[in-house]
């Protein structure tokens, strides 16, 4: 894709935004027929009556604790931390809607107070990204400064100079320091497009001059294009579902502040590509808030905005579906900006069917024939080098009746030790948290030279789907002639058949499938029943005998404290060529 802004220069930028200069980023704040829908919306979303409740003028605005700060550095814990700041930053978000809607609690001065509290931290950086601009600092100055510019006739002007003072000393000058290089501004995952989306979200606000502004956002806008080549030309995330929602929903964000600034005269969300990664999360969604959790995501709904932005650019009504839903399918709402987005859209009755492969990331949906039971089924086969990486290629879910009996655990809770030399002793990360072989004693290793390809037959047809994953690169070298699993979906049942051709007999080979659901061993371990009703079996169609390991110690990792079971199938015999079948059903 070609580098956005390739053909506008700073100078035509500076002239584009000199002809629009009194339009604001986001005009549906200004708009009082929209203010009066959000205030009968927050009325029936219960946003009103959370204000009612929540607010305090008389409450004390508390300080992030310095022990709490520390936390990260000394024991490389952070949750308790980031949930401090947040809750500070809730409160000036509530003090902010409630003026905005014009609400008994709203009090001028309390957000004048809290937002001068803010500009007295040490930083906004978050303690477990020590840099000088990292994601939530850039989150908040974005925040910061959308306040300022909508109440900026309400605000008394030293509040007004002081905010502009924080930007250029927090974000601005760091951004354009030489000395101090940042590597996400060109990275390839999610901290681009969420640091730099937001310092273009933020100057829009904040930056009055046309000329300043295009000097500061022109770049930052071409640094975008670095994190979109990180997607593939089908669309696919790397990072997983959770991370499309986070990092492209900033993109999203930045995308539309422009073309509402410039009145459509730069639109960000031309071209095609982009449009496919729009569609990715339909991709990987099994029933919403359930979806495919490879690499570091977790089950859960779209944001409303980021699926509200996506809609102003390409119509994928679909993707209302994936975000949190009344029973009459309109749309959760819970902040300010959903409030002024929100048009009463709803999400279709019907669900989104489809089967979907994204032959550049390696990743397949299928959906058995449509009926009450039937199956689905997400696999992966990429590489194990990309960012948010677990050594899982191979693996797959397997869910039907409203239950991932077969899942991938998705992303741990995030510790120091997550993003350090130790990540892939966390079994959420490494291959035994997974459905994949362990041969030898030996998972998949980490890095772009372990991979896999995946082909498919019969995609949207029926009756027998189809998809073969060669991983005999996804192993040591030396291992393995070849290696490929076979995954065969119909109606009720999808069988598994993995073929091996070792270069010598192996020591050891143990199949594992993980779960979190109830599993007990059946037919002298010959199979093994899933679930607490309606359930699932898996049973072998080679010698050998299933065993179950529950692994207590991963529930330390995991955000629901679960514990994840291994179904573990061990061959009676071991050969240099061996075929191993399951059956799911």
């Amino acid at each position: 894709m070609d580098m956005l802004l390739r053909h506008v220069t700073i100078e035509d930028l500076a002239h584009i935004l000199q002809a629009h200069q009194a339009r604001s980023p986001l005009p549906e704040l200004f708009d009082e027929n929209v203010r009066q829908r959000a205030v009968k919306l927050a009325r029936s979303n219960g946003l009103w009556q959370a204000l009612d409740e929540e607010l305090d003028r008389e409450r004390p605005i508390t300080v992030v604790r310095r022990s709490l700060a520390r936390e990260f550095s000394r024991t490389g814990e952070r949750a308790r931390a980031e949930q401090e700041i947040g809750h500070r930053r809730k409160r000036l978000h509530q003090a902010a809607l409630a003026l905005w809607l014009s609400h008994p609690k709203a009090d001028l001065d309390d957000l004048q107070d809290l937002i001068w509290a803010f500009c007295h931290d040490d930083t906004w950086v978050s303690p477990a990204h020590p840099r000088p601009i990292d994601l939530g600092a850039a989150q908040f100055a974005a925040s910061l400064a959308e306040i300022v510019h909508l109440f900026k006739h309400q605000l008394e002007p030293e509040i007004i100079e002081r905010v502009h003072t924080e930007l250029v000393e927090r974000i601005y000058n760091p951004f354009w320091d030489w000395t101090h290089p940042q590597s996400w501004q060109t990275a390839r995952h999610n901290w681009n497009h969420v640091i730099n989306g937001e310092i273009v979200r933020t100057a829009l606000y904040d930056i009055d001059s046309p000329t300043l502004l295009a000097h500061m956002i022109h770049p930052a806008i071409n640094h975008m294009t670095y994190a979109i080549d990180g997607f593939g030309d089908d669309g696919g995330c790397f990072e997983g579902p959770s991370y499309w929602d986070y990092g492209f929903g900033h993109y999203l964000k930045a995308s539309y502040a422009l073309y509402q600034k410039t009145a459509g005269a730069i639109n960000l969300m031309r071209e095609e590509k982009l449009q496919a990664i729009c569609r990715f999360p339909l991709a990987t969604d099994l029933d919403a808030p359930i979806r495919a959790t490879f690499s570091d995501a977790a089950y859960g709904y779209l944001s409303t905005e980021h699926v509200l932005l996506a809609n102003r650019f390409i119509a994928l009504p679909e993707l209302y579906r994936l975000a949190a839903q009344h029973d009459d399918g309109s749309l959760r709402l819970s902040s300010l900006r959903e409030l002024a987005l929100y048009g009463g859209e709803k999400a279709p009755q019907t669900p989104d069917l489809r089967d979907y492969f994204l032959p550049d990331l390696g990743f397949v949906k299928l959906r058995g024939t449509p009926s009450v039971h039937s199956l689905s089924l997400t696999a992966v086969a990429s590489h194990n080098g990309a960012n948010h990486n677990h050594n899982d290629l191979g693996s797959f879910m397997l869910y039907r009746d409203k239950t991932a009996y077969i899942v991938d655990p998705g992303r741990p809770r995030y510790r120091r030790d997550t993003f350090s030399s130790r990540r892939y002793e966390s079994l959420f990360c490494n291959s035994w948290g997974h459905s994949v072989p362990i041969i030898n004693g030996l998972g998949q290793p980490a890095g772009r030279t372990f991979y896999a390809r995946m082909t498919i037959e019969n995609l949207n047809q029926s009756p027998t789907k189809v998809c073969r994953v060669d991983l005999t690169r996804a192993y040591a070298p030396g291992l393995l002639a070849r290696f490929e699993r076979v995954f065969r979906l119909d109606q009720a049942q999808m069988h598994l058949l993995d073929t091996f051709h070792f270069h010598t007999v192996p020591s050891e080979l143990e199949e594992a499938f993980i779960t979190f659901e109830p599993a007990r061993l059946v037919d002298q371990d010959q199979a093994v029943c899933l679930g607490s009703g309606p359930f699932m079996q898996v049973s072998s169609h080679s010698p050998g005998r299933f065993v179950l390991e529950p692994r207590p110690e991963a529930a330390l990792d995991d955000v629901q404290g679960r514990t994840l079971m291994r179904i573990l199938f061990v061959p009676e015999t071991l050969t240099t060529e061996m075929t191993l079948g399951f059956t799911f059903g």
